[in-house]
């Protein structure tokens, strides 16, 4: 009874989608039917129907919430990648994108070579994140090219490339793009700084890029972005410590760094160079 009642209930939602000129009624269904998919029968096809919704909002739930790795709906592939070139709206491409690169297809890779040249952030880090994905020299090699004038969610992406896969040559690039990046933007950006720094084994130089971080970070003069700042330091030093076992000098220079960082009045102090003694 209890399964007859929820194919009735699935039945009368694919009803409302294909009926419904109320976009919150046509979402309301889209939810339901995304949250009982391969529970209880019906067309998968309401879900290619829905990304093309002239509603976004619709749109962006199917792509935020359905499992497209996991479908085997013949044609959905094809959809994202048609969404992907030519929404109307960057946020709907740029996660159209994302979802496509996460299908690791080598089918796309001239999609995502071409849009990771696109003027749009988002759509660009996109396309880069995807070329990483199935080329990665040619990632790497793109993320050079993009490099000298990337911004947001580019940014990021450049950077995680780096990190994975660049090296010293690259740091100018790390502290670049944090110097222009504002407020609680610099956080995210940190993090890969950081995991980029892990990699390099010459301790004058991740010494000089911290100070370098914690200087830029620390002259915004806001309390709570410190306290970020403090909080990926702390990290730093619990997804290293093989490397800095054998780095002594290195662990006790980040731990007196947050030790400074935690000085109460250190915000107040006029000191031009609050990290300069380190």
């Amino acid at each position: 009874m209890l399964v007859n009642e929820g194919q009735a209930e699935t039945d009368k939602y694919v009803e409302q989608f294909y009926t419904s000129k109320n976009y919150q009624a046509r979402l309301e269904a889209i939810k339901y039917l995304i949250g009982v998919s391969g529970k209880f029968s019906f067309p998968e096809t309401v879900f290619i129907d829905a990304l093309k919704d002239f509603c976004s909002q619709v749109k962006v739930y199917v792509l935020q919430n359905y499992d497209f790795q996991n479908s085997d709906e013949p044609g959905i592939h094809s959809c994202l990648a048609e969404i992907a070139k030519s929404d109307e709206k960057i946020q709907v491409r740029a996660l159209a994108m994302d979802k496509l690169a996460a299908l690791d297809k080598a089918e796309y890779h001239s999609l995502f070579f071409a849009t990771s040249l696109l003027k749009s952030s988002k759509e660009s880090a996109s396309g880069l994140r995807g070329l990483l994905k199935i080329d990665k020299e040619k990632a790497y090699q793109m993320a050079r090219f993009r490099a000298e004038n990337s911004s947001g969610n580019l940014d990021l992406a450049i950077a995680e490339i780096f990190q994975e896969h660049g090296n010293m040559d690259d740091l100018e690039f790390f502290k670049t793009r944090l110097k222009a990046r504002t407020k609680f933007s610099k956080i995210d950006f940190t993090r890969i700084y950081l995991k980029m720094l892990g990699k390099i084994e010459i301790e004058a130089l991740i010494k000089s890029h911290i100070i370098y971080i914690c200087e830029d970070i620390s002259h915004v003069g806001n309390t709570e972005l410190v306290q970020r700042l403090i909080m990926e330091l702390y990290l730093f030093i619990s997804e290293h410590k093989t490397f800095l076992a054998q780095h002594e000098e290195i662990q006790i220079f980040v731990n007196k760094t947050i030790d400074l960082l935690l000085e109460k009045d250190y915000l107040k102090s006029k000191k031009t160079h609050p990290f300069g003694q380190l």
